[in-house]
């Protein structure tokens, strides 16, 4: 029964595009390779265009866990499969988000004050969403990233609570720093392989 309902909702999602552009897991023709090439391209063309950028690692407590089925049966019903709860998360963003499983990023353009007010308030959103589907963000696994020169370091609260900043982070098992340097990954690999 749970093979058919899974092939069912995975036809319903290819042929409706029930997920958003942000979400690249367990979406056809994406993975977590897509989600990280498109994600700091992204970045990439803000910094190297002299942009100060900040990206935030948000980690949901126990996602696949913590997921009330009731919440998640009426939304399926509710939407004959093409709200789905990542949608839903999507609704309203201002800056880029980026998802895969249950691994989100949240990056914005912080040169300005309007970026980063931006990025606060799109944070108070994402926090509404997790609270309104008895979820709720592991705030100590969330950070913040700094790119670009001249970035101000601003920062940000979720749930009341500062983020805290991080030199670096691991990205989908990729370690990015705030200078988008990939030495550190390339040493980690080299040793690894010892």
């Amino acid at each position: 029964m749970e093979q058919i309902l899974l092939e069912t909702m995975l036809r319903h999602m290819e042929n409706k595009e029930g997920t958003g552009d942000s979400h690249h897991g367990f979406t056809k023709g994406k993975s977590c390779l897509t989600n990280l090439v498109a994600f700091y391209d992204g970045v990439t063309a803000l910094v190297d265009k002299g942009r100060a950028t900040d990206v935030i690692y948000l980690d949901l407590w126990k996602a696949f866990d913590t997921v009330p089925h009731d919440i998640l049966v009426s939304k399926l019903e509710r939407h004959g499969f093409d709200g789905w709860t990542t949608r839903d998360m999507d609704s309203g963003i201002e800056c880029t988000l980026s998802n895969f499983a249950d691994d989100t990023k949240l990056c914005g353009v912080v040169d300005t004050l309007e970026g980063r007010d931006a990025i606060q308030r799109d944070l108070d959103r994402l926090e509404r969403w997790a609270h309104e589907n008895r979820m709720k963000f592991n705030k100590a696994k969330c950070k913040i990233l700094h790119m670009g020169q001249g970035n101000p370091k601003h920062n940000y609260r979720l749930a009341g609570e500062w983020i805290e900043s991080s030199p670096e982070e691991k990205d989908l098992g990729v370690l990015i720093d705030e200078k988008l340097n990939m030495s550190q990954q390339c040493a980690l690999e080299y040793c690894v392989h010892l």
